[in-house]
């Protein structure tokens, strides 16, 4: 990084990811999904003092949340599986916003009456306790 305002490769290829799941979906939300992966290796791959744990659990949830709008909910539930394991104080307000909508989407269409989608909806809802 590079000054104030400098951000890592990795910073960038998740703020381009938490960026494009507010788009209407389709081709942007794989973009998102790709994105969002990216980061996610690249942050595995840094020394543990370089990571942003918190900024990496939030894009196994936006990589989740652009799975969800195209459509592949086992990918999103592994995506999010990590986040769902992590210890409660992990767990930081801004995981647990954007799971809301994570949770939300899984109770609208397509994946309304879905047993799966149930399932991790519900999962989701006790998190806490």
């Amino acid at each position: 990084m590079d000054g104030l305002f400098g951000f890592s490769v990795a910073k960038q290829h998740y703020y381009a990811g938490s960026s494009l799941i507010w788009l209407a979906g389709g081709a942007d939300a794989e973009r998102a999904a790709r994105e969002a992966e990216q980061a996610i290796t690249l942050w595995e791959k840094e020394p543990p003092e370089s990571r942003s744990l918190d900024d990496e659990a939030l894009a196994h949830v936006y990589q989740g949340t652009a799975l969800l709008q195209v459509g592949d909910l086992d990918s999103a539930t592994a995506a999010i599986r990590p986040i769902l394991d992590l210890p409660a104080d992990r767990q930081i307000s801004r995981i647990k916003k954007r799971l809301d909508r994570f949770a939300a989407m899984l109770r609208a269409e397509p994946y309304r009456g879905s047993s799966a989608a149930d399932d991790l909806y519900e999962e989701i809802r006790n998190l806490d306790g």
